[in-house]
C-alpha cells in the first residue's frame, strides 16, 4: 500500500528534476542568429584562438560575447555542440537578471566568462 502511494510521488519529483525538452531548429539560421526564447545561435571555433587556450574556452568566450551583445547577464551553453548535428556552431539561451535576481543553477555569468576564459591583449600576443 505505501509503494502505490509513493510511486507517484516519486515520478513527480523525477518529472521536475529534469531538464525541459528544448526543440532547437535545424537548417536555414546563420551563426549568431536570434533563434527565439532567448535562444542564440552562434559560431564556435575549431580550435584554440589568440583570445583564448582551448577550442572549449573559445566557445565559452564567444558564448559570453553574443549574450553580452544581446543585453544578457548571464548565459547557458546548449547541449550537442561540437556533436555530429552542430558542426561549428552551438546554441545558447540568453539570461538577463536584474539586480537581486538570482541565475539558474547551470547559468554562466557573462562578465566572469570574458574576465576568467579570454587572455588579455598582452598574453594573445605573445
Amino acid at each position: 500500500m505505501r509503494v502505490r502511494r509513493a510511486l507517484p510521488i516519486l515520478w513527480l519529483l523525477a518529472a521536475g528534476c529534469s531538464m525541459p525538452t528544448i526543440p532547437l531548429p535545424v537548417g536555414n539560421t546563420s551563426a549568431g542568429e536570434r533563434v527565439g526564447g532567448g535562444i542564440l545561435k552562434i559560431a564556435v571555433p575549431k580550435g584554440a584562438l589568440a583570445d583564448c587556450a582551448s577550442a572549449d574556452m573559445c566557445t565559452l568566450v564567444r558564448a559570453a560575447e553574443a549574450a553580452q551583445r544581446v543585453g544578457g547577464t548571464h548565459f547557458m551553453l546548449l547541449p550537442g555542440h561540437g556533436g555530429p548535428t552542430q558542426r561549428g556552431y552551438a546554441y545558447i539561451k540568453v539570461f538577463t537578471l536584474g539586480p537581486g535576481e538570482e541565475a539558474p543553477s547551470s547559468t554562466m555569468s557573462v562578465e566572469e566568462a570574458l574576465t576568467f576564459f579570454r587572455k588579455p591583449p598582452v598574453e594573445a600576443a605573445s
